[in-house]
């Protein structure tokens, strides 16, 4: 039978590690206190004064003899349980995370480094072996130096790609020390094949395994041995892309910056200003906006959204000879037109060096179904709560009366265009 690892020409090697912190804020906390992260009794809880206080993070002591996780309720927690509760810090946690990524760094150049989320990232070290020796040994001594500056554990998982690399993470490498494991081509009806469910695939989650499951394919072997025909004719490309998954292959890019991707669709608006703006209050008016009807477009098609982008170009070329630029970061997936315009502010005050802009644009990718409200670590679980049902009100209000009928007080500044824009028809006058 011929598989789609018989031409090994056409297969993407290189050598691609994915890096979690363990139990990062957890551990976060049992560091501070002068406790192994390992050993300490602890989880991170919002509103810990409450007892619908929710819990955010466990060390792994309390997830292994406790049961304690993520989601886990404050009234769920009895006397018998030997718990520290304590409240989560976000500068601890992002100047640990600071620290650690500037290690990780020293192993790679910064287009072969991607920052999946505060505590997890991929390096490709394929370039990195004359100065630091094999995949393994490279691994080896990312996890010494992380633990003895910053004593945070870490789990690695090492592939010819990132997928390979993030699956031998969350199914091998965090299961037991020494935290490591490496899953290749070779590998993949002893390791891709063995995941138990269909949801524990990465980009597999339980809206598409019931699809999956109506075409009779159950697990990740039967998936593999599908007819491709019949999961595009499904799924679109993403049915190409589930089947080359199965086998282990991943065409994504770490200089790219995209990661496997669930979906290939993205939603994004941009529009060309009618005059220069050169004052960054200005450009954070008209790029919230933008955000604005980005994210309200995410909540319409019940979507959430990974990767946040903005595009900048200038009226000349700016200081470093460029006509324009983009910028991109990943986010806790999310619709919440508070944390997109959050990932839009940060990218423009970062990378934007002033010069005059003429047109702008932000957009959304690594599209999935929304299932669930995510709550998270720097929020107050019924705050995420609120400003979704708040959200939500504003998005049908507009619906009913026009964009108009509610609008940001920043869009009556100067900086701002979308009253404007709302009269508009495809960018023109109607």
């Amino acid at each position: 039978m011929k598989t789609p690892l018989d031409n090994k020409q056409l297969l993407p090697v290189h050598d691609v590690m994915c890096i979690d912190c363990k139990s990062f804020y957890a551990s976060t906390e049992a560091i501070k206190r002068g406790e192994h992260p390992l050993s300490a009794k602890i989880a991170v809880m919002s509103r810990e004064e409450s007892s619908g206080g929710l819990i955010l993070a466990a060390s792994p002591f309390s997830k292994q003899v406790y049961g304690v996780k993520l989601g886990t309720r404050r009234f769920e927690i009895n006397d018998d349980m030997d718990l520290e509760m304590v409240e989560p810090h976000m500068a601890d946690y992002v100047a640990l995370n600071y620290k650690i990524n500037q290690i990780y760094r020293q192993f790679t150049d910064d287009n072969h480094w991607f920052p999946y989320s505060i505590d997890e990232s991929f390096i490709d070290v394929s370039h990195s072996h004359k100065l630091f020796g094999s995949n393994v040994q490279i691994a080896k001594m990312i996890q010494d130096k992380v633990f003895k500056e910053t004593g945070i554990i870490t789990t690695i998982g090492i592939g010819q790609n990132p997928l390979l690399a993030k699956l031998a993470l969350d199914n091998a490498a965090k299961k037991k020390a020494p935290w490591l494991a490496e899953w290749d081509y070779d590998d993949v009806p002893t390791t891709i094949w063995q995941i138990k469910s269909l949801p524990d695939m990465w980009g597999i989650g339980s809206h598409t395994a019931a699809k999956l499951n109506g075409l009779g394919i159950y697990s990740i072997e039967e998936l593999a041995h599908a007819d491709v025909n019949k999961l595009k004719k499904k799924f679109g490309v993403m049915g190409e892309q589930l089947y080359y998954h199965a086998w282990g292959i991943d065409y994504s890019d770490l200089e790219k910056k995209y990661l496997p991707r669930s979906d290939n669709k993205g939603y994004g608006n941009s529009q060309v200003l009618m005059r220069d703006y050169t004052e960054l209050i200005d450009l954070k008016t008209v790029l919230g906006e933008i955000a604005d009807q980005v994210a309200t477009r995410l909540r319409k098609n019940h979507v959430v959204a990974e990767v946040v982008s903005i595009f900048i170009g200038m009226a000349d070329t700016d200081k470093q000879g460029r006509s324009h630029f983009s910028a991109q970061m990943h986010v806790e997936p999310t619709d919440s037109t508070k944390s997109i315009n959050n990932a839009v502010q940060y990218l423009l005050e970062t990378k934007w060096d002033g010069s005059a802009v003429r047109n702008v644009g932000v957009r959304c990718n690594r599209i999935s179904e929304k299932r669930a409200t995510r709550f998270s670590l720097f929020e107050d679980p019924d705050t995420t709560l609120d400003r979704e049902k708040l959200e939500h009100t504003i998005d049908i209000i507009r619906k009913k009366y026009g964009y108009k009928a509610l609008v940001r007080a920043s869009s009556k500044t100067k900086g701002g265009t979308a009253i404007e824009r709302a009269n508009l028809v495809g960018g023109h006058q109607a």
